[in-house]
């Protein structure tokens, strides 16, 4: 027998474990949800609590006299290992709690071989959602339910368990769960065989998992209820939540059981996990989704719908974190990444796999187009001076956290893309399914791939140098501007490349640009052709002959980044540029979505010869006829920063010019659906109305959303549902009291986590400051969950109107913030603050931060600093020059 204790002074070298015993097997038996109520004052404080034992069937490399593995916020209350002749060794538990240790010491060297490390232990339900968790719901009638859950990634499957908790240290798990007899128990594996135990108590065993790492294991246990079963391929699948939800998981099942199959062509083997796959939505996740072997866990939003109910942006959200989260199943799971530094060699490739997934499911909605939208974002991030490379620098596992962000996920996914589509699919497929026959059950790091990419490439007579040009694209932080410019040749452009910041540090990064460009050639015999050629350009600059090398050749446009796929920004002169826009209708969606927001990026950086608002402005009004929602996204999205920049009476003209862009587009798609439109036509119904509604105060849009939303309150089949987020924005711009009470009333009664996250998101739409202030009270008030208070609050901070307030709320309430919001929510709620864009606002923010950590966050607060240095230059710069355009009516129509 051993009892713990805490000791400061068991401080570690380092934070890796050593790699003198080696984990092989866990059997593990928990009992959660144990309550336990205690006085504090005059009222009762509960907290639930969680017992377990362990068997660690560990191999000893090297003889120790100590075992070292993690454990956090755990009471280890005994610890021994007993040999294969039954020799027991009683060990002494201590603490590095720096490190989260528990440093098992012995009075004797423990020899080599195989051992088992028996452990008892307690914990707690947290309610920070993360390790093993508290998430609770409400039933109709006002009854307070509980659900014991876990979210393990990164790094807290030792706030459950005593563990090896690395990646690369993986072993198989034998879990049974004790539990009350009327709920559900969950974990990776089959249930394959349940015990009554009396006291109203019964054990659960599950069927042993593959070698895996230990951030993958998951539990979940509660009252849920089970959809029927679909079948993939021999594989049982479910999804799972709390009752009354069976009308909202049909989608997510024929989404599951569409990726598992076409998963397993894709990588030429079966799924790993076993015979079964549940997916379950909990109340509470901080997270979207958690890819655990055989048992996803979900955000209600992510996983749950009525399709009949839903607008096309919610439904291409789940289907894209479902699809995102099958392809861990192989890549991430099966071969898993050596180290969380590796972390982009996980997310990129489910991000981007989600999407070639999801293009074959539904090739209608051509979500290439989408995925432009998708790392608009990553494009941003990638801007400042202190974003990351995909492969990220851990210098401590609290790091972590911070690094799941657009750069790993979209930026890195983007960078796929660029290679995928550089070195052909069938090629990457091949490279894909070497990796996989290589490294099954394993860890690797990303030149691992880059080699079996490049395996794959020479297997199909392909030269492509994957590892040289990938190494060099994942490894440097940002990203190239490729200026073009028309050479003395007709038939040729000069390209150059420089790095491309918000805030230019004179950085001479380069990159080795797979450039593909596609072009309108003109010849003094015969008809104009229309050319696509690729390039690898690895100078700073270099001519590339398009026409021939005559002067009988010439170019009328040109289109560098041809197709999307290239993961830089493009500039060109003057001349080339307003060719392109003369000529709109032969790009691609994506090259007109790229034309834009790579304008609006050189609106917003601060160097020599960029764009001003005023010739952005300029070069909208030549998408008087654009029709594609994801163009109109970029273009909404900017012209809002703009509504910014005006007051007074130059504010009334921008709504006009505005009005006057959109309009005519909206008025050519009316209100109502017509049979045969696209997913694509009723999106951009509900952006525009959106638009006309607040940023262009249209009075005839105003009125008419209110009609049509009376009209949905009465018959929610009889508005389409792509409109009514517009509807609910529009009313919430011009809403009074009793509009806002009605919100808070619709939001109660919501009968889908959308509507209702629909609803509370726009309180902070309305201008009165009562009305307002009351919308950021709720955000703390606890009748908001958790893992969605930050980022309403983070809306209302982003806002025009009301976000000096928001921002002194979160000032003033800063220890309950901290103490009540999900620890990885909290630096994305700190990121609005870049929003926050006056001088003296600026200072407050920096002033205040200098002052108070964000636990993960510190990279989130640099970039949001940075990002509103941006946005300030941007006001101070811009505003001048905008009021004089719009103080001149002609100038600005």
């Amino acid at each position: 027998m051993c009892h713990s204790k805490e000791n400061h002074a068991a401080t570690l070298k380092g934070f890796r474990l050593p790699q003198s015993v080696q984990p092989v097997n866990y059997k593990l038996s928990l009992s959660p949800g144990l309550k336990v109520t205690s006085k504090v004052g005059d009222s009762e404080e509960v907290v639930y609590k969680f017992t377990g034992r362990e068997v660690v069937k560990i191999n000893v490399i090297e003889s120790t006299d100590r075992i070292v593995l993690h454990a956090s916020n755990l009471d280890i209350h005994d610890a021994y290992i007993v040999n294969k002749k039954g020799k027991r060794l009683d060990g002494t538990v201590t603490f590095d709690l720096e490190n989260e240790f528990a440093i098992i010491s012995f009075d004797t060297v423990i020899s080599t071989g195989r051992w088992k490390l028996h452990t008892r232990f307690t914990g707690i339900h947290n309610t920070k959602l993360k390790g093993f968790y508290l998430s609770q719901w409400q039933d109709d009638v006002g009854g307070q339910h509980q659900i014991f859950t876990t979210q393990f990634e990164s790094i807290d499957a030792r706030q459950a368990f005593p563990c090896f908790d690395e990646p690369a240290m993986k072993a198989t798990f034998d879990v049974q769960l004790i539990v009350d007899k009327n709920l559900v128990a969950l974990s990776n594996g089959r249930d394959v065989k349940t015990e009554q135990l009396g006291a109203g108590k019964k054990l659960v065993t599950f069927a042993r998992t593959p070698k895996m790492s230990t951030y993958l294991v998951a539990f979940s246990v509660g009252e849920f209820e089970s959809s029927d079963p679909v079948w993939a391929n021999g594989k049982e699948i479910r999804v799972w939540s709390i009752p009354g939800k069976q009308h909202m998981k049909s989608f997510a099942l024929k989404v599951a059981k569409f990726g598992v199959e076409w998963y397993e062509n894709f990588f030429d083997r079966p799924y790993f996990g076993g015979d079964k796959i549940d997916m379950i939505a909990i109340p509470d996740f901080a997270m979207g989704a958690m890819e655990n072997t055989g048992l996803i866990t979900y955000r209600d939003t992510a996983l749950l719908i009525d399709e009949s109910k839903a607008s096309h942006s919610e439904l291409e959200r789940i289907c894209e974190v479902v699809l995102h989260e099958l392809d861990h199943q192989w890549n991430g799971n099966e071969v898993t990444m050596d180290d969380w530094n590796g972390l982009g060699l996980n997310e990129s490739f489910a991000t981007i796999m989600a999407y070639v997934a999801m293009n074959d499911m539904f090739p209608d909605w051509h979500v290439f187009n989408k995925f432009g939208v998708a790392r608009a974002g990553a494009f941003a991030l990638d801007s400042l001076k202190s974003t990351h490379a995909v492969e990220i620098p851990v210098s401590h596992p609290n790091d972590i956290q911070q690094f799941f962000d657009q750069i790993t996920y979209e930026k890195g996914g983007s960078l796929l893309f660029q290679i995928i589509q550089y070195m052909g699919f069938d090629t990457f497929r091949h490279g894909m399914r070497i990796y996989m026959q290589r490294h099954a059950l394993g860890n690797t790091m990303v030149s691992q791939l880059w080699d079996a990419l490049e395996a794959g490439c020479k297997a199909e007579g392909n030269d492509t140098p994957v590892r040289a040009i990938m190494d060099a694209w994942w490894n440097t932080a940002g990203h190239p501007l490729v200026s073009v410019r028309q050479s003395d040749n007709p038939g040729a452009v000069i390209v150059s490349q420089n790095k491309f910041q918000f805030l230019p540090q004179g950085d001479k990064d380069t990159w080795p640009m797979m450039l593909h460009v596609r072009y309108k050639l003109s010849k003094l015999v015969g008809p104009s052709e229309i050319v696509e050629k690729k390039f690898l350009v690895n100078e700073g600059e270099m001519t590339l002959q398009l026409g021939n090398s005559l002067e009988n050749e010439s170019i009328e446009w040109v289109v560098v980044n041809a197709g999307g796929s290239g993961f830089y920004r493009v500039g060109y002169s003057d001349d080339l540029r307003h060719k392109l826009l003369a000529d709109l209708q032969n790009l691609e969606v994506i090259e007109r979505f790229n034309l834009v927001n790579d304008s609006w990026a050189a609106v917003r950086a601060r160097s020599a010869g960029t764009m001003t608002t005023v010739e952005f402005l300029d070069l909208v009004k030549c998408f008087a006829d654009e029709t594609d929602a994801n163009v109109w996204a970029v273009i909404s999205g900017a012209l809002s920063t703009i509504y910014r920049l005006t007051s007074g009476d130059q504010r009334q003209v921008f709504k006009l010019v505005v009005r006057e862009l959109v309009r005519p587009v909206f008025d050519n798609l009316g209100w109502t659906p017509q049979e045969g439109e696209s997913v694509h036509t009723r999106q951009l119904r509900g952006q525009l109305a959106g638009l006309l509604g607040t940023v262009a105060s249209d009075m005839e849009i105003r009125q008419e959303a209110v009609v049509q939303f009376d009209n949905w309150k009465a018959d929610r089949d009889s508005v389409d549902p792509n409109v009514v987020p517009a509807l609910i924005s529009i009313l919430s711009h011009n809403g009074d009291k009793a509009r806002f009470d009605e919100f808070l009333a619709l939001a109660d009664q919501a009968p889908s986590t959308q509507e209702k996250l629909r609803f509370l998101g726009a309180l902070g739409n309305f201008r009165d400051g009562e009305l307002y202030e009351e919308a950021i009270r709720l955000t703390l008030s606890g009748k908001i969950r958790s893992q969605d208070a930050p980022f309403i609050l983070a809306g209302i901070i982003g806002s025009e109107h009301a976000g000096a307030g928001a921002w002194n709320f979160m000032r003033e309430n800063w220890d309950k913030i901290v103490a009540t919001y999900p620890d990885n929510a909290v630096p994305r709620m700190v990121s609005s603050c870049s929003a926050l864009d006056t001088v003296e606002l600026q200072a407050e923010v920096e002033e205040f931060f200098s002052t108070h950590k964000v636990k993960e966050g510190d990279m989130a607060v640099a970039q949001m600093l940075e990002r509103l240095s941006v946005n300030v230059g941007l006001r101070v710069e811009e505003t001048p020059r905008l009021a004089a355009y719009l103080a001149n009516p002609v100038s600005a129509a």
